[in-house]
């Protein structure tokens, strides 16, 4: 069982603000019968807001939402959300589409009276989970087990999450969150190169220059100024990982990228130049594939283009983007670490083949 340390203090100023506690917490679980439902936001979601495992981009589906406190909270702070109870008479009755980034079941685990009840619950609203996605359990009393991870992995059991994890927050309600993550995330499918040698490097950019195409992505520092952490470039049959902080010098990667005659896959390519250009380097010959799918989809104001939303409308693969924001400094990285970043350059392989698709065999006629 994976653990997370309890959070600090809340957060004060600027933006932060908006995920403080009201002053007022709830009173009681929902409950049906035409008792009186909570007035008040679960006091973990701003938690969870605050250590910032929400984000405004995720789609969010609160399932047996009761009156809708979690729903107003969110929405009030410009998440999307979705909210839907089953169980009447609370009103939420849109039934959810597609698949969402997070699905809440808060405080509704003592409503339901039997294993069976719950175990069904649960059931439908991990349906909703996409994958790399996760399931949320808040409960103030029926998780309160000796186990309560063990008790939840058996209750989810052929569900395809993944082993929960319990949050260990303290809130003013006393709740228990418990996360699972659905299974089925894209993995690197062409072999991982790590490069962490300035020989190799130079070796390796040399290489590179005889392709006509190329994926490039990198992870950097959060703070700025940004440190460049690692490059990835992808080809169609192989994925290398550059370590830019083992390197002395990086002539060979401006040598590589600087060439016109290779075209570079990027996905917000601004990004990539802007953390490049403070090293002295530019990008040159570049396909951003950002701006391709806006033009593709301009008409679908819906449609989201951040990667993972343009791969799984493209692709139909999911990824998943929780390592992100991790340290990228840290040596050796992870192997979750190591296959996020190779997923992100060959997935752009992809994109750039599903955008310019080759063109059809002309028609031969035969005299």
């Amino acid at each position: 069982m994976c653990r997370r340390a309890a959070l600090p203090g809340a957060m004060t100023g600027g933006d932060c603000e908006n995920f403080m506690l009201n002053d007022r917490t709830p009173a009681s679980e929902d409950v049906p019968n035409g008792a009186r439902p909570r007035a008040e936001v679960a006091p973990a979601i701003p938690r969870m807001a605050q250590d910032r495992m929400l984000e405004k981009g995720q789609r969010i589906l609160c399932y047996g939402c009761g009156n809708g406190a979690d729903v107003a909270w969110l929405k009030a702070r410009r998440f999307r959300v979705h909210g839907y109870d089953p169980h009447p008479p609370f009103g939420y009755t849109d039934p959810p589409t597609g698949k969402y980034d997070w699905v809440f079941v808060v405080y509704l685990m003592t409503r339901l009276k039997s294993d069976e009840k719950r175990r069904e619950t649960l059931r439908a609203a991990a349906g909703f989970v996409r994958p790399g996605g996760r399931l949320a359990i808040i409960s103030r009393r029926w998780a309160r087990q000796t186990d309560p991870a063990a008790q939840c992995q058996a209750m989810l059991e052929g569900m395809g999450l993944e082993v929960p994890e319990v949050l260990n927050y303290e809130t003013d309600d006393n709740a228990m969150v418990i996360t699972a993550r659905m299974s089925g995330v894209y993995q690197p499918r062409n072999p991982v190169i790590w490069v962490d040698n300035q020989d190799v490097a130079a070796a390796l950019c040399a290489q590179l220059v005889r392709e006509p195409v190329i994926a490039l992505d990198v992870e950097t520092t959060l703070d700025e100024p940004r440190t460049l952490c690692t490059i990835q470039c992808s080809t169609a049959d192989h994925n290398w990982i550059i370590d830019a902080l083992a390197l002395k010098d990086l002539a060979p990667v401006k040598a590589l990228l600087e060439n016109p005659a290779v075209m570079k896959v990027i996905h917000n390519a601004l990004f990539e130049e802007q953390v490049f250009s403070g090293y002295g380097i530019r990008i040159i010959n570049v396909y951003d594939t950002l701006p391709v799918s806006r033009k593709k989809h301009r008409k679908q104001s819906d449609a989201g283009h951040k990667l993972g939303d343009v791969c799984e409308r493209e692709l139909g693969v999911y990824l998943d983007k929780s390592l992100q924001v991790s340290d990228w400094t840290r040596r050796p990285l992870s192997p979750e670490q190591i296959a996020y970043a190779a997923v992100d350059a060959e997935v752009l392989m992809g994109l750039y083949r599903a955008f310019n698709p080759p063109e059809p065999p002309q028609n031969l006629t035969l005299f």
